[in-house]
């Protein structure tokens, strides 16, 4: 499912474990997530690098914050 999202919606989404509804859920899925984030992000970026683009950390990192809730605090941010 993460993988369908970042294929269709790039980074324009944060980053979640639905299903978690109270917060000692979220902190044990937490956990469970990360993998899943690497899991899916790590097959991209090395895709990315056989087909010459140039994979920069910078960049991991940027993107990897805007799906753990970066670009939600960057919309709060912005002038309406």
């Amino acid at each position: 499912m993460t993988r369908l999202r970042l294929e269709i919606l790039g980074t324009g989404f944060t980053a979640q474990h639905s299903d978690a509804r109270v917060l000692d859920q979220l902190l044990y899925k937490w956990r469970h997530f990360r993998g899943v984030l690497t899991d899916v992000l790590v097959p991209l970026y090395t895709q990315l690098h056989r087909n010459g683009w140039p994979v920069m950390a910078l960049a991991i990192d940027r993107d990897v914050g805007t799906l753990l809730g970066h670009g939600y605090e960057e919309f709060l941010h912005k002038q309406l």
